[in-house]
């Protein structure tokens, strides 16, 4: 029996399916925005906790210029004098300084374009670089300017393929450096920046043979030892600088700037997909339920036929309705794999880490149900309420 309801069911959205098409493609599109709305919130918290377990929670990140620029800016308004007095404050340490500059590195056969750092001590330790082959830079290597580089995999990998890359020669601009080692992997920042494609040589030897910095900087950090008083340190810095820089001569990043930029973000995202999938929604409703209007206007004689052989108002009620979650069904699969699609395109482009979150369906399925519902009631009501003789005459 419920073989036969079934099949009759499907014939008659099939019958109307220019009608049955419309109502589908409304709560497709609510759906798949509240699949891309929850996967945004997800990706950005996601997004959020990455960046500030790469910073660290003890860290305080000083860069030059205004924020958006970062150590890639061209500003250099950070100073060595800067990076001494906040040397001497009490309760830090790993405190280091850096400046950088892509340029051409090569082997004298192959060449590529690579993020140059010129770092003080401490750099790959305050960084957290795991120096996975060969070593890390020594006090001796700082003080006698050796040339010596740590680079990323993707320089190694590149300039030696399938060899030891400790030892060889790596050409920053026309000048020899030898590899002492290869840090471990860090994938990419969430704004696309490569972490593996840089070289690090000490501070003094990219000023003497990279580029001239006249004792400016573009980066410092350092990590607090008593987070108790973070805070403090964090005040104490800020008057340290603005003692030779304007305020907007510099930007201090911390982790809690960084999770309120990124719950911002994610926030303004979440509020324009939210009104614009709960419009579609309630538009779709709307045009659910004019649809279901005209069909049951277009089928009284059908349901009166109905009545007449001995169809209840209940059961042409629960006809109508099923109808409708039929059509809410269909839509829950269409508008999740379209909101999935979207996922896999739309949030790259935003640098949004992608999720797809189970839990989307479920909550699309809910409200798609729920409108589909709401939007097939009165309408169904109404052709429960038809008088069959009425209704039947419509074909006479």
């Amino acid at each position: 029996m419920s073989g036969i309801f079934l099949k009759d069911l499907l014939a008659s959205l099939i019958h109307g399916k220019l009608r049955t098409v419309f109502a589908v493609l409304g709560i497709v599109f609510g759906v798949s925005s509240l699949v891309l709305i929850v996967s945004a919130i997800k990706g950005s918290t996601l997004q959020a906790r990455k960046v500030i377990e790469r910073l660290g929670p003890d860290s305080v990140l000083i860069v030059s210029g205004a924020i958006g620029k970062g150590p890639r800016g061209r500003t250099r308004n950070l100073s060595l004098d800067d990076v001494r007095d906040i040397s001497k404050l009490e309760g830090i340490y790993a405190l280091t300084y850096g400046i950088v500059k892509p340029m051409m590195i090569s082997n004298t056969k192959t060449s590529k374009f690579s993020a140059v750092f010129g770092v003080g001590k401490n750099w790959l330790k305050s960084w957290d670089y795991r120096v996975e082959m060969g070593r890390g830079f020594s006090p001796d290597d700082f003080k006698n300017m050796k040339k010596v580089a740590v680079v990323g995999h993707d320089v190694s990998d590149f300039l030696y393929p399938n060899e030891n890359p400790i030892g060889k020669i790596v050409l920053i601009g026309k000048v020899p450096f030898r590899i002492i080692g290869v840090y471990k992997k860090k994938g990419k920042t969430p704004n696309g920046h490569n972490l593996d494609n840089r070289v690090f040589i000490s501070y003094d030897l990219f000023d003497r043979v990279v580029d001239k910095t006249y004792g400016k900087v573009s980066v410092i950090r350092f990590r607090v030892v008593d987070i108790n008083r973070y805070q403090q340190i964090l005040k104490e810095t800020k008057q340290i600088l603005l003692k030779r820089h304007r305020k907007d001569e510099f930007t201090i990043i911390t982790p809690v700037v960084v999770k309120k930029f990124l719950s911002m973000m994610s926030a303004t995202f979440a509020l324009f997909l939210g009104i614009a999938s709960t419009t579609a929604l309630v538009v779709g409703g709307f045009v659910l339920s004019s649809i279901f209007y005209i069909n049951v206007k277009v089928r009284e004689w059908e349901i009166g036929l109905r009545r007449a052989l001995g169809a209840t108002k209940r059961a042409v009620l629960w006809r109508i309705l099923s109808e409708s979650i039929v059509i809410a069904i269909i839509s829950v699969i269409l508008g999740t794999f379209v909101g999935f699609a979207s996922v896999k395109y739309v949030l790259p482009a935003l640098k949004i880490p992608v999720v797809y979150p189970v839990e989307a369906f479920f909550i699309a399925a809910f409200f798609s149900l729920l409108v589909c519902m709401l939007a097939a009631y009165f309408p169904s009501k109404k052709a429960a309420e038809l008088d069959p003789i009425t209704s039947l005459r419509r074909k006479v």
